[in-house]
This record gives C-alpha cells, structure tokens and sequence, in this order.
C-alpha cells in the first residue's frame, strides 16, 4: 500500500517538473502515466515485480540455484 502511495507522489512530481521545464501538458501526462505504470508494477520499489521473481539474494528455481540454496 505504501509502495502504490509512493508511487503516486512520484507520478505528481514527474508531471509537476515536465511542467515547470515547459513541456506540453500531454507530454506530462504521459511521463506521469509512465512513471505510475511503473512504479504500480514493482509494488512501488521500481525493482521485481509483486508476484515473485526473485532479486538479489534470492536463490530461487532458475536463478541459478535451486530452493533453498544460499548465494555465494
């Protein structure tokens, strides 16, 4: 929940500055939408994604080492 508010605030404030820069209202709207997209997808961190996948640290089935093995 936290990562989706995040996430909000960081869409606001990509269009605020493409406005401020003096881009065109849609292309802020766009960069907004795009940094949302984004942000919503990967829970708000900008990394991963919320069902799984593994990351850094993970050693999950086809990352290189089955369940449960620690990296290196």
């Amino acid at each position: 929940m936290i990562g989706i508010l995040i996430a909000i605030l960081l869409a606001a404030l990509a269009y605020w500055v493409c406005i401020l820069v003096g881009l065109p209202a849609i292309v802020a709207i766009i960069a907004a939408v795009l940094v949302l997209l984004s942000g919503i997808g990967t829970g708000g961190y900008g990394f991963g994604h919320r069902l799984g996948g593994g990351g850094a640290g993970r050693g999950g089935i086809g990352r290189g080492g089955g369940i449960g093995r620690r990296g290196p």
